[in-house]
C-alpha cells in the first residue's frame, strides 16, 4: 500500500461523492438513485474519517508495482 496525503484522499473521496450525487439526480431509476445516494454518503463518511484521524492509505495501482 502506498501512503497518500489525507487531504488529497479526502478531496478525491468528496469528488466521488459529488459525482455519485450528480448521477443520482440524473437517474430515472429509483433503485439506482437510492444506491448512488447511499454510495455518496459512504464516500463522504470515508472522507470525513480520514480528515478526522489524519491518516490515508490507498491500494497500489497495478502500474505502481515497483514504484517507491
Amino acid at each position: 500500500m502506498l501512503r497518500e496525503e489525507p487531504m488529497e484522499q479526502s478531496f478525491y473521496l468528496r469528488d466521488q461523492a459529488e459525482r455519485c450525487r450528480r448521477l443520482a439526480r440524473d437517474s430515472i431509476d429509483p433503485t439506482l438513485r437510492d444506491s448512488l445516494f447511499k454510495l455518496a454518503d459512504e464516500y463522504a463518511a470515508r472522507a470525513g474519517a480520514g480528515e478526522k484521524d489524519g491518516t490515508a492509505v490507498r491500494r497500489a495501482d497495478p502500474g505502481d508495482e515497483g514504484a517507491t
